[in-house]
């Protein structure tokens, strides 16, 4: 059944004591009072459960549940917070708080001026993202919490995690980087901008002083343009299109003339598009503050890790806890490649690190509104769920472990829920990441504490592993069902010193006594597909990998053979492997 929610939420307010004379920020102001509005939910507090999420750039810190006074939930992540879900509060406290120099409650520049009496407006002074992650942790050791679990952030959320994660490495567990970077890239600076300068041109703007004009009016007009702006950004141009077309206006039929000569006269027309962007403007001007839209934006323009360590792998280098980083599809302002940079990193650190790219059509905003794939990668990111390990899958890979030295570092492409991973690690104390593109068992594997890659190997899947990076690769049942085995065996000998290769034995006297006799493919464990539903696409046998290793120059250093019928192992002991053997196992590396 599915979960209702966390039911009534309540906002919460806290005052932060601050040292003698206020809190001194990054630029050289000073804040002498600091209110934080925050909203908690999900089982009671320990040391080791609390996860803090960071709101998006326009969010607030109702992430989930229900508003005092609402029938209905309305949390911006209703569908990953709460009982059972991804972030699962039956295990985990969840918290999250206002960004200071915003407008829903924590202080910004609507708040009162102690000094004054009166609105901050333009006397708010400058702030950066250092500023706002300390009156996190400030806020969090008010409360008690020293330490998280996880800290939690997409887009504006993400890029503060980066900050938090590289200047506080010992604060948490796990962090999670949803469609962010650790910096913005040019074109999103670029809108960024824009966004500022249609508010501070607006004449309404007044220096940032709109509040004491008691007219209620503000920039609006800027701010309105500010949001179409960034809502282009938010959505793909292939959901754009699909959504909207050229499609016109259903009441432009209706229209009277006086009606469309005024649109005339202001340069506006019936398109569907423009209805939707003067909808979500009016819906934004009447919710968020343009002062605090200017500092917060500019704040994210300004921050960058490598302004402070030199380079992102030098701060990233900083990271203890364990990180996962999620990127989307046709996303404008967080590109994957910039997620592919921190994880590259990362990696390079040799720091515990996962990657899922989703290939989502609607864009950045993808990780609000399309979460199904994100629910289950941050779950069993999440999540501590060792794999079931059968018998018959204890047998089978009791071979592969003889061929792996005592903790060694190991990548297993295409590694399926992680048994082989988890019997590495058990037996051999191995350190081991996966590769995998079964959404499913990629799941499975993050949750039995593997690093997992959710990528397709065929497809540049392993582009951002450093060359060498492990000890062994191992290609585990997977070579017969790529479109490039000569690609992948030369790429597992880039990434790593030798490799371990499995697969199914075509040649099996089993399966040419099937194909002689009943003149069909078999069907068996090592093959378990009928011709027409398989993933295989490659037929190979023992003499054939023979053959490709000594055209590429592959050396294969250990062979071992195996067979579940007694004839089989019959002909092996009599030295035929390769019409005895059902599966073969194979060690090889890099011809010197």
């Amino acid at each position: 059944m599915m979960s209702t929610g966390v039911g009534i939420v309540e906002p919460k307010k806290l005052k932060l004591e601050l040292p003698a004379g206020g809190l001194r920020l990054a630029y050289g102001g000073v804040l002498k009072e600091i209110e934080v509005q925050y909203e908690e939910c999900g089982a009671p507090v320990t040391p080791t459960n609390v996860i803090y999420i960071c709101h998006a750039l326009t969010g607030d810190a109702h992430v989930a549940g229900i508003k005092p006074g609402e029938e209905k939930p309305s949390g911006w992540w209703e569908g990953m917070v709460g009982p059972g879900r991804a972030i699962d509060t039956n295990r985990y406290h969840v918290i999250c708080a206002n960004v200071l120099g915003g407008c829903s409650g924590t202080t910004g520049p609507m708040s009162i001026n102690p000094d004054t009496g009166k609105p901050y407006g333009s006397s708010f002074p400058q702030y950066t993202f250092d500023d706002a992650i300390d009156v996190f942790r400030m806020f969090l050791h008010q409360l008690g919490i020293d330490h998280l679990a996880a800290v939690i952030g997409g887009s504006f959320g993400g890029l503060q995690v980066v900050n938090w994660i590289t200047r506080f490495p010992d604060d948490m567990d796990k962090a999670c980087l949803i469609a962010t970077s650790a910096n913005l890239n040019t074109q999103a600076i670029a809108f960024s901008v824009m966004s500022r300068n249609s508010i501070t041109e607006d004449p309404s703007w007044k220096g940032g002083d709109y509040y004491l004009e008691g007219d209620g009016k503000g920039p609006k007009v800027g701010l309105a343009a500010a949001r179409q702006l960034a809502h282009i950004t938010y959505l793909s141009r292939e959901l754009l299109q699909e959504k909207f077309h050229r499609d016109l206006q259903t009441n432009f039929v209706q229209a009277s003339d006086a009606e469309r000569a005024e649109r005339d006269r202001l340069f506006k027309t019936y398109f569907q598009i423009e209805s939707y962007l003067d909808y979500q403007a009016m819906k934004f001007v009447k919710r968020f503050d343009a002062n605090s839209y200017l500092h917060i934006t500019r704040s994210m323009d300004l921050v960058d890790p490598c302004d402070r360590y030199g380079s992102l792998d030098a701060a990233f280098a900083r990271v203890k806890a364990r990180v996962l980083v999620c990127s989307y599809e046709n996303d404008i302002l967080f590109p994957d490649w910039q997620s592919k940079e921190m994880v590259y990193s990362l990696m390079k650190a040799h720091k515990r690190v996962s990657y899922a790219h989703l290939e989502s059509g609607t864009g950045h905003d993808s990780f609000l509104t399309d979460i199904d794939d994100l629910s289950k990668i941050v779950g069993g990111f999440l999540s501590e769920r060792p794999v079931k390990v059968m018998k018959w899958q204890e047998r089978l890979y009791a071979q592969v472990a003889k061929m792996v030295k005592r903790d060694a570092h190991v990548v297993d492409i295409g590694c399926g829920d992680g048994t082989l991973l988890g019997i590495l690690r058990e037996k051999k104390g191995v350190k081991g990441d996966g590769i995998e593109l079964d959404i499913e068992r990629y799941e499975e594997a993050i949750a039995d504490g593997h690093d997992m890659f959710f990528d397709d190997v065929d497809e540049n899947g392993m582009e951002l592993v450093p060359d060498r990076h492990y000890d062994v690769a191992i290609v585990s049942d997977t070579l017969q069902e790529v479109k490039n085995p000569r690609g992948l065996l030369h790429e597992a000998l880039r990434v790593a010193d030798e490799a371990i290769v499995t697969f199914p034995n075509f040649a099996d006297y089993h399966i040419r006594l099937t194909l002689g006799f009943k003149g069909r493919l078999p069907v068996s464990k090592a093959l378990p597909f009928e011709w027409y539903d398989t993933p295989n696409i490659h037929c190979i046998t023992l003499k054939d990998f023979r053959r490709l290793c000594d055209k590429e120059s592959i050396e294969i250093r250990e062979v071992r053979a195996e067979s579940r019928h007694l004839l089989g192992k019959i002909l092996m002991t009599l030295g035929f492997k390769n019409l005895g053997a059902s599966r073969i196992i194979a060690r090889i590396a890099r011809k010197v």
